[in-house]
């Protein structure tokens, strides 16, 4: 007990100095340290960060296609391409779909990803992107994730870099966090990944804010990975954080394995607990603290009554809004919609304020 103590007080220092954790540090955070003195040193942080205000924002996810060749074992989602489910929207499907929300709800953010479709040509992204800048003037288009774009890059024969040029002057304005899962290349190829594409990730997103565009980080749990693995990870977004400063927010979500290949196998049986969910929220907070500030509360796969508890434990941005989703209900778990009043109510309900944002994360309006 005296040693834990003393490797409490001693991260308790290294945070009130702003020094950067170790893989050591973080490792206990995950393995001993007890829950509530993780929350209560989170939610402090993030009161120094951002007070009482709760972000969120009015958001629509869009998958516009799942013809995947990636066939990643912890998805649902994907299809090769001869099912009879298998489905890519035109540009016009796209249109007519944001079409049916934009005005409604206000919408100020797209999620715009789906597959790595090999059958779609460059000029798909361009042309789309192009058509719903133009239409929907409003909106931030937060799409594609590195595995898209690395594979159109390759398909347009430009590098990352040009491509990433192209697609911002066709309306792309932030990029997701999507396909960060666990860097550690051992977890990636139990997963079904290539086992670069950690690092690949990584390359990607540096490539992005070189050139300016914002974008998000995340990290998927709950699968295979060790504590050391999420311990590497997040250090390995707060060591490309300092350098930029291009990530706007960071999401931990926990693994559903529901239809998917893992399960399967065998390899995950069962779903993460709540208390791992909050554990991860606060570690991502202790770890980050104000170099990256915005924590979401990953409310999407744990429901509304988590993502209150997250933000206790310290995550300040709720997300987004929800309508139609397709990703998550693939592995049998359904989300419905959460329409803004909803998330409002329910921030309120913590005494907290919402403030409600765009795409890059400024203010649109606070309800307090």
């Amino acid at each position: 007990m005296l040693s834990a103590q003393t490797t409490r007080s001693e991260i308790e220092d290294k945070i009130r100095n702003n020094e950067t954790l170790s893989a050591e540090d973080v490792t206990y955070l995950y393995d001993v340290a007890d829950i509530n003195w993780l929350g209560g040193l989170s939610r402090e942080i993030a009161d120094g960060i951002s007070g009482n205000h709760v972000s969120f924002v009015s958001n629509l996810i869009l998958n516009y296609t799942n013809i995947c060749n990636v066939r990643c074992k912890f998805c649902a989602f994907y299809r090769t391409g001869s099912e009879s489910d298998a489905y890519t929207m035109t540009e016009d499907q796209v249109v007519q779909e944001i079409a049916k929300f934009y005005d409604a709800f206000d919408i100020r953010q797209l999620l715009i990803q789906g597959g790595v479709n090999p059958s779609l040509p460059p000029e798909y992204y361009f042309s789309l992107f192009a058509r719903i800048r133009k239409e929907f003037p409003k909106i931030g288009i937060h799409g594609l994730s590195t595995s898209e774009i690395s594979f159109i890059a390759k398909k347009a024969k430009l590098s990352v870099k040009d491509l990433l040029i192209e697609l911002r002057r066709s309306g792309l304005e932030t990029i997701p966090g999507a396909g960060a899962e666990i860097f550690d290349s051992a977890v990636r190829k139990k997963l079904g990944r290539p086992i670069n594409s950690g690092r690949e990730w990584l390359s990607i997103m540096e490539e992005a804010h070189k050139l300016g565009i914002r974008t998000s980080s995340t990290m998927m749990f709950g699968h295979v990975e060790s504590s050391k693995d999420k311990a590497d990870h997040l250090l390995s977004i707060l060591e490309l954080q300092k350098k930029y400063h291009g990530f706007l927010s960071f999401t931990p979500w926990n693994f559903e394995p529901g239809n998917t290949q893992l399960e399967r196998e065998g390899l995950v049986l069962e779903r993460t607990g709540g208390l791992d969910v909050v554990r991860n929220i606060a570690i991502a907070r202790l770890v980050f603290r104000s170099d990256l500030p915005v924590i979401q509360s990953s409310w999407l796969t744990n429901g509304i009554s988590m993502g209150q508890l997250a933000i206790m434990y310290g995550a300040n941005d709720w997300g987004g809004t929800i309508y139609d989703e397709k990703v998550i209900p693939a592995t049998g778990k359904q989300v419905g919609n959460l329409r803004k009043e909803i998330i409002i109510g329910a921030v309120q309900q913590l005494g907290m304020v919402p403030v409600e944002r765009d795409n890059l994360y400024r203010t649109v309006k606070i309800y307090d």
